[in-house]
């Protein structure tokens, strides 16, 4: 009985009683909890719009560009991807999705440039310039052969580091450009995201008689089985770990 509480007093002095035990023990929930919070506070943050100049010779690109980005587009979008993916949403979902919209709407100020009679590299050293004295963000230049699989979209942005909103403008460009094509080809968008809408597939089991049956109990039973098993197993390795030690 004394060699173990020697062997106690030992192991406790040595490990509990250590700065870095006792800090880490501290400062654990602390970082824990601005790992939760933080992350959702600066999510939350609104930041300044991103002031950008679009640059399209052929006048087609750009209007589509724009109206991606318009509120009501993106809230679409986002309805449309919420309810492929969840199915029914509540109130608080599409609040937070709306919320979400308009803040992304909003992240974008369009600002008018002139190119008429000006070659590319003149356009491109005056919106650096732009750029350079605070008056823009960021500026595209779509080029004249957008249909081509080898156009080149020149993105400059001094916002590298905001990937939200990047992304969300790559996919306006590219839903610009595509919408672009489908009209120059006399192909309808509407009927073409008509025809490409998944099928509704209703899937029943069979009883041994050939009579249908819902394989919803089935999943339900399976998973409490494995839950079952997964709980008794760590229990058993709790008792064994416990026993080793």
């Amino acid at each position: 009985m004394r060699k173990l509480l020697a062997v106690i007093r030992h192991e406790y002095r040595k490990i509990v009683l250590k700065w870095s035990f006792l800090i880490g023990t501290l400062l654990f929930p602390i970082l824990m909890a601005g790992f939760a919070v933080v992350p959702a506070v600066i999510m939350s943050l609104k930041g300044e719009p991103t002031r950008i100049v679009i640059v399209d010779p052929t006048g087609k690109i750009a209007p589509r560009i724009k109206e991606n980005l318009s509120e009501e587009k993106i809230d679409a979008k986002a309805e449309q991807a919420a309810r492929d993916s969840l199915k029914d949403l509540n109130a608080t979902q599409e609040e937070k999705m709306k919320r979400g919209a308009e803040q992304m709407a909003h992240g974008f100020n369009f600002v008018e440039y002139s190119a008429d009679a000006k070659s590319l590299e003149q356009i491109r050293r005056e919106l650096l310039d732009k750029v350079a004295e605070n008056e823009i963000d960021a500026y595209l230049i779509v080029p004249k052969d957008f249909e081509s699989p080898d156009a080149v979209f020149e993105f400059r942005s001094r916002k590298a580091g905001d990937f939200v909103s990047s992304g969300s403008f790559r996919d306006a460009v590219n839903d610009a450009v595509r919408s672009q094509r489908l009209a120059n080809a006399n192909i309808s968008e509407t009927k073409l995201h008509e025809l490409s809408q998944t099928v509704k597939f209703d899937e029943k089991g069979l009883d041994e008689r050939g009579a249908e049956k819902d394989s919803d109990g089935t999943f339900v039973a399976a998973f409490i089985i494995g839950l079952m098993i997964y709980i008794t197993l760590a229990i058993y390795g709790q008792a064994i770990m416990s026993a080793v030690v």
